[in-house]
């Protein structure tokens, strides 16, 4: 008898409790043996330790117990979602619905004319939509809240299960935003003389479109019902996920690390050119006008080289765990959260994924306010004035 294959083979159901006991029963009778395997939950969140024990029974009937334990106790599981749910996803998403507001009415102030003005200013507008379901999400999946109805006679819980639906292609956008941006700015170290005419505003727009609408038709898809049997929980809809959410954000990962090692590596090399060729030509003229110039000059290349690097770092850090839970999926299928091993370790993964990708769409704004002269300048304007014409 396989047990462990009859494991991945019980139902997601099973994997709800804390631990399973399986029940093996060897009946010999008249020189034919007959196997028996039953399931059994154990309805206690207390953490039991591996057993094999051998009970003889009468007739020649022997039952062997196992009882497997999750490599985290249900107990911790619950107590690290719950934090990561009241404490770190809500206080995050509203960070981040203030900020991006802040982000929205900053750049529209500054004009879309220029490219990374329209990036930063589509990025912002995904990052709002991701704060706002995250806070959605937290608090309609708990009690009381989820208990109670709106107007139209639904369950607020079904409000969380829309916003997710929501932050889902929000995430894709974000990632996809984040590769433009750090591609067009490998593009503007790389290549200043020509990046004007290969990045243009009408193209960075068109770019945005067919992304929200690539990322929209697996939301689409997800309402499409072909007919019985009905199952919410098919491999078409996991493909779904898989292609609007782990894809672009495996494929953008890897795009913004290539970029920011490359642009890192053009920033320093023209720095170098560029206090070289300063040094030459301070050499040949005496004045303060000079040093002056190349102060100013270096310290802008330092100022793009480490709000480049900042806010793509950012996205590295934050999309990391997503990237690894998906390659790990990949590696080994069975590591899911139905697994009764592993199942709860998943499940407490997913919950720090899911707090990074909102930290993700929260803190931009520091980089923002301390790398961007223009930005701090308009923002300053628009808030800091009217905050002090209040007090």
């Amino acid at each position: 008898m396989d047990i462990t294959k009859m494991m991945s083979e019980t139902p997601p159901v099973i994997a709800i409790f804390t631990s399973l006991s399986f029940h093996l029963t060897n009946i010999t009778t008249n020189n034919s043996t007959e196997t028996k395997f039953t399931i059994t939950p154990i309805l206690s969140d207390q953490s039991l330790s591996l057993n094999l024990t051998n009970n003889t029974i009468t007739n020649n009937i022997t039952e062997t117990e196992f009882t497997i334990t999750p490599i985290v106790s249900n107990q911790m599981t619950k107590i690290i979602v719950y934090i990561k749910a009241f404490y770190l996803n809500i206080l995050a998403g509203a960070l981040g619905i203030f900020a991006n507001t802040a982000n929205i009415s900053v750049y529209l102030k500054m004009g879309l004319q220029e490219t990374t003005n329209i990036n930063f200013f589509a990025l912002s507008v995904f990052d709002l939509l991701i704060s706002l379901g995250a806070v959605v999400i937290q608090v309609t999946y708990y009690s009381p809240v989820y208990m109670m109805r709106l107007p139209s006679g639904a369950s607020v819980r079904e409000l969380g299960m829309g916003a997710c639906l929501l932050v889902y292609p929000c995430l894709g956008c974000t990632a996809w935003i984040t590769a433009f941006l750090s591609v067009e700015r490998c593009l503007c170290i790389s290549l200043p003389l020509k990046v004007k005419d290969i990045v243009t505003p009408r193209r960075m727009i068109i770019l945005i479109l067919v992304m929200v609408f690539y990322q929209s038709v697996f939301i689409v898809l997800l309402f499409v019902y072909p007919g019985p049997p009905y199952d919410i929980l098919s491999k078409r809809r996991s493909l779904y996920f898989i292609f609007s959410l782990s894809v672009p954000s495996l494929i953008c990962f890897f795009v913004v690390s290539v970029s920011t090692v490359i642009l890192v590596v053009c920033l320093k090399q023209n720095l170098e050119w560029r206090n070289a060729a300063t040094a030459t030509k301070q050499s040949a003229q005496s004045g303060q006008s000079g040093q002056s110039c190349q102060n100013s000059g270096v310290s802008k290349e330092r100022k793009a080289a480490r709000s480049v690097v900042a806010i793509c770092t950012i996205f590295i850090v934050c999309f990391a765990p997503n990237v690894a839970l998906f390659l790990m999926s990949v590696v080994y299928p069975k590591f899911t959260t139905y697994d009764p091993y592993l199942g709860n370790l998943k499940r407490i993964l997913l919950a720090i994924s899911g707090v990074m990708q909102v930290m993700n769409s929260s803190v931009n704004i520091l980089v923002y306010y301390r790398m961007s002269s223009r930005y701090r300048e308009v923002f300053n304007s628009l808030f800091c004035r009217r905050w002090g014409e209040k007090g």
